[in-house]
């Protein structure tokens, strides 16, 4: 049991992670005015904006892959009990 919530606390921790990166990428990488736009490129660039997109697409490869074990776990649960 003690393995199950970890790896909910796991899986909880990068949903938390990937949803405030993609806030804080969309307010601190992505200005909304017209000059925003044009520095877009060079903030773009920056370390943290680079972490932010980092977590984003890795969170949620990380995410789809828990998705995928759950899947297999629970199809592979039915299929002993079926078979």
């Amino acid at each position: 049991m003690k393995i199950a919530f970890e790896i909910i606390g796991i899986y909880l921790l990068w949903i938390i992670l990937h949803y405030v990166a993609g806030i804080l990428y969309c307010k601190l990488c992505t200005p909304t005015t017209i000059f925003g736009f044009i520095i877009s490129p060079f903030i773009a660039l920056t370390p943290y904006c680079s972490a932010l997109r980092w977590v984003i697409y890795n969170g949620g490869n990380i995410i789809n892959n828990m998705w995928i074990v759950l899947g297999t776990w629970i199809a592979a649960k039915i299929c002993k009990n079926v078979l």
